[in-house]
């Protein structure tokens, strides 16, 4: 699964584009986490990566923007387990383990579209990376 996040602009989000993406194409989409209201909204999303090139294409020509979202990466030499991340994390993707060493869950993570454990680490042990997969992430913006 490849996650991608989808920009709704405001003469967008009054129409059913996931939607009928969804139904057109017979690709699931996993919605993350979304954040629609009358002005535009994000949608942040996973989808089979051997779908990727269609669904991205079937979005554009829709209208909506595309990026690949990066992901959060732990340098495990520089973490000290301070916790500071911990509190700030709204999926509950950062925990404490039993020997109160941190634990980050890439499966909840947002990635850069939260990005709030990156700017708490007080020793820049956690930074976005790009996400690994096909040759579009060069032509997603």
């Amino acid at each position: 699964m490849v996650r991608i996040l989808l920009r709704f602009s405001e003469k967008l989000v009054e129409q059913p584009i996931t939607a009928q993406i969804i139904l057109e194409h017979k690709v699931p989409i996993n919605i993350i986490t979304a954040h629609v209201n009358s002005k535009g909204g994000e949608v942040l999303a996973e989808i089979p990566d051997a779908a990727l090139e269609k669904m991205v294409k079937a979005f554009r020509q829709k209208g909506v923007k595309i990026t690949l979202p990066k992901l959060i990466e732990v340098d495990s030499e520089k973490c000290f387990s301070c916790g500071a991340c911990v509190a700030l994390c709204p999926v509950d993707a950062i925990t404490f383990d039993e020997d109160f060493s941190v634990n980050f869950n890439k499966e909840k993570c947002l990635g850069s579209t939260c990005s709030a454990c990156v700017d708490a680490c007080p020793a820049r042990a956690v930074k976005s990376v790009k996400q690994n997969n096909s040759e579009l992430t060069g032509n997603m913006h």
